[in-house]
């Protein structure tokens, strides 16, 4: 694996995880009790959705630009390769 594919392989994952925090931000910003069990506290659980709650909207804006790029540019080195 050459130094190109490991680079976009790290920027796919970012723009992955960052759309991640974005969706589940999202669904907590509008519904709060979403991923919460009904008779449970999980401090762990809380503080992951707390963290998205507060920065959807950053993650949103880096993250799905940061993945679609990488995701493109990924496919567009691959088809390349198997033209040669």
């Amino acid at each position: 694996m050459r130094k190109e594919h490991k680079s976009l392989t790290v920027f796919l994952f970012l723009g992955m995880l960052l759309t991640v925090v974005f969706g589940v931000g999202m669904i907590c910003s509008r519904n709060p009790g979403a991923f919460l069990p009904p008779h449970r506290y999980d401090y762990a659980l809380e503080s992951f959705l707390a963290f998205c709650r507060n920065w959807w909207i950053p993650a949103g804006l880096l993250g799905i630009p940061m993945f679609l790029v990488s995701l493109l540019l990924s496919l567009r080195q691959e088809s390349r390769e198997k033209q040669r």
